[in-house]
């Protein structure tokens, strides 16, 4: 499961707005419009229902919630704490 994390978010992102090139795992997708404040909730439900896990508001908040690497660590810890 942990290694479909990034494919899944990587899917989602691009299903939302098309990647500038210079997009890495460590670019912050809400600050450069990929996801705006009114996708944010059908992104978030989105993965809360592909991973079971719940994503907080302080989750979202975090730096961590704002790029690839971020959420796929996010995720992870979450999974492996049945959170």
């Amino acid at each position: 499961m942990q290694d479909s994390i990034r494919p899944f978010v990587l899917e989602l992102l691009e299903k939302k707005s098309r990647l500038p090139k210079n997009f890495d795992d460590t670019s912050d997708f809400i600050k450069a419009g990929i996801v705006d404040s009114m996708g944010i909730i059908k992104f978030i439900l989105e993965l809360e229902s592909r991973f079971k896990i719940e994503i907080t508001e302080a989750d979202i908040e975090s730096g961590e919630f704002r790029s690839i690497q971020g959420l796929v660590t996010m995720i992870n810890r979450k999974m492996a704490t049945g959170g």
